[in-house]
């Protein structure tokens, strides 16, 4: 089974563009008459059939539409780090397992400044259709992370650094079914202020294992973590 996607879809006719169009006529070998879906990455799933294709664009006719809601918002507030590579496939591999919103926050010790906001909204298209979802994460551009503990207000709020008490464990402290947002540091940690002002902000703290992990792999765990928890 495959997904297409389109944006922005406002009546029972689907244009494909050319690149879908592509994958689905050339790559597939669908052919007038054959049942695909299609989402709009907002969460709605669409059962179509393929009435034309012309100009190197595909044209669907909805038969079907669904909403695919969930009961939680997982939202992973995390230090860019310098591989964008690396940062690419956090991205990836977050939209796969199951995220809503994606932060990048700037903190005393990030490296990175820029961000390739396009090349990363491209990959988690991409992943999405992969892993057969229907909705496209949010991905905000840099903020410093002051201004971003200020702003959340999510009642599931924890953040994520090294230190030798393990006593506060990823399940110990989830209020399943509520919305989550998990902090995760840069390369090198969160600096001693920063934790303060977490902590300040009632983010409470948390401990993924006993191991210490890249700041990708942390957002990774963390991810797949508080969906695991969350939806038990």
């Amino acid at each position: 089974m495959n997904i297409f996607y389109s944006y922005n879809i406002q009546s029972h006719i689907i244009r494909l563009d050319k690149v879908e169009t592509n994958h689905c006529i050339k790559v597939l070998r669908n052919n007038i008459g054959d049942e695909v879906l299609v989402t709009d990455g907002m969460g709605f799933l669409y059962t179509c059939i393929i009435k034309e294709v012309k100009n190197k664009y595909a044209f669907l006719e909805i038969i079907k539409k669904k909403e695919n809601k969930k009961k939680y918002f997982v939202h992973i507030a995390i230090s860019p780090i310098k591989n964008h590579e690396r940062l690419e496939w956090f991205v990836e591999k977050a939209v796969e397992i199951g995220i809503d919103k994606i932060s990048f926050i700037k903190c005393e010790r990030t490296l990175r400044k820029n961000i390739r906001m396009t090349r990363l909204k491209k990959i988690a298209i991409t992943a999405m259709k992969q892993s057969l979802k229907t909705k496209i994460p949010v991905i905000d551009s840099m903020i410093n992370i002051e201004d971003f503990l200020k702003s959340c207000n999510t009642d599931n709020r924890f953040i994520c650094y090294l230190r030798k008490d393990k006593s506060h464990m990823f399940d110990k402290k989830i209020h399943k079914d509520r919305d989550i947002c998990i902090l995760i540091g840069p390369e090198g940690d969160f600096s001693n202020k920063e934790v303060d002002l977490a902590l300040s902000e009632k983010f409470q703290t948390l401990s993924l294992c006993d191991n210490r992990l890249r700041t990708e792999t942390a957002g990774i765990i963390a991810c797949h973590l508080a969906n695991i928890v969350i939806n038990k």
